[in-house]
């Protein structure tokens, strides 16, 4: 299987004509789906991760798909919805991960492996379970060498997004604000302050 195709990057805002080719492709000879299954797409509710999840809508929409949008308070989105496979739905766009430490293995194992699909707290939202793909990160699990292990994850990496489970995500910029008399450290792992460095003037 070749690569996935990344004509979309040179039209960062959209391009409902190329996804329309891709619709096409798919099977959907008019470009958009025709079926008449309803789409279950559940959001924070908050006022930017809503307006994103709207966006998302709109263009679905476009595309044909019937879309169901539910917003629901983060916790309520993760505990009853997006990290809960029996509740079946189809597009969590406010669902997000970060590494805990820098190995390409915190990012890829939890979110996309079939072993980890469990059936609450459950962090693969794709519900992705190709044997390929699971057998590859059993292997590069137990690399210990790091250009080797890069090397496998890295293959691991191109056999996922071949499957496309999600969609490519920019970070939003997030203001992180300290008194004059604190001096703040944040943590990149995970976007925030970093406690155990910050400090008092």
């Amino acid at each position: 299987m070749n690569g996935p195709n990344l004509d979309f990057m040179h039209t960062p805002n959209g391009d409902l004509n190329l996804a329309a080719s891709y619709m096409k492709k798919a099977g959907y000879s008019s470009g958009k789906y025709t079926g008449g299954q309803k789409l279950l797409m559940v959001t924070d509710s908050a006022s930017a991760q809503k307006k994103v999840a709207e966006t998302a809508l709109s263009t679905l929409q476009q595309l044909g798909f019937k879309v169901n949008l539910v917003a629901v308070e983060r916790a309520t989105m993760y505990a009853k919805y997006c990290s809960v496979p029996k509740a079946k739905v189809a597009i969590c766009p406010s669902v997000g991960w970060l590494k805990d430490f820098a190995d390409p293995e915190t990012i890829l194992d939890l979110t996309f492996n079939g072993k980890n699909i469990i059936k609450t707290g459950n962090s693969n939202f794709a519900n992705l379970n190709d044997p390929q793909v699971n057998a590859a990160m059993t292997k590069a699990e137990v690399v210990s060498d790091k250009a080797q292990r890069n090397k496998a994850w890295g293959d691991i990496d191109k056999l996922v997004s071949e499957q496309a489970p999600g969609i490519f995500w920019l970070w939003d910029k997030q203001p992180n604000l300290e008194s004059a008399n604190v001096n703040g450290v944040t943590n990149n792992n995970v976007a925030t302050w970093d406690f155990s460095f910050t400090s008092l003037k």
